[in-house]
């Protein structure tokens, strides 16, 4: 019996909290001065230069389809990109001009849109049911144009967007 004793007291440990505090706070403020050196002090002052104004829809219209005519598609034999494109340009004035959201429309949903809308007359809206279906025609049920066929759908799309352009 000799040979059990009592339990031992706690040891207390030494107080190491105000310790870690400090290197929080120490850690926080070498944070704050990396940020504030990388983001603020490095940094240039920018100037507060106004936006270039927006080209009008039908310049925008015009510069796309002269790149697209560069393009030589119809040379290379890419009738189906060019249908695609074209159509794309034409939609997309028509969303910038007139303010129809013709790139997310159906053919049919989007000339209907534009019938009810008045925005355009009825040569201005048979021209473009014309160029719209000889577009679906090539995109969709596979309709292998000629060079004149394709030329003169683009000569459509032109045609639309002089006839609708505003100065």
């Amino acid at each position: 019996m000799n040979d059990i004793r009592d339990v031992r007291p706690p040891v207390g440990l030494p107080d190491f909290w105000w310790l870690l505090w400090l290197l929080l706070a120490l850690l926080v403020v070498a944070c704050g001065v990396y940020f504030f050196l990388r983001y603020f002090k490095n940094s240039p002052r920018k100037s507060v230069v106004p936006p270039a104004p927006e080209l009008p829809a039908w310049q925008k219209a015009y510069q796309q389809l002269e790149a697209l005519q560069r393009e030589n598609l119809l040379d290379k034999g890419l009738f189906k990109e060019f249908f695609t494109r074209v159509a794309d340009i034409a939609r997309r004035y028509m969303e910038n001009r007139f303010n129809v959201r013709a790139p997310h429309m159906s053919t049919e949903e989007f000339l209907y849109s534009l019938k009810i809308s008045g925005h355009l007359n009825e040569d201005q809206k048979a021209a473009l049911k014309e160029f719209l279906n000889s577009c679906d025609m090539v995109k969709f049920a596979q309709y292998a144009p000629t060079i004149k066929e394709a030329e003169r759908n683009f000569d459509l799309a032109r045609k639309l967007v002089e006839d609708t352009k505003t100065t």
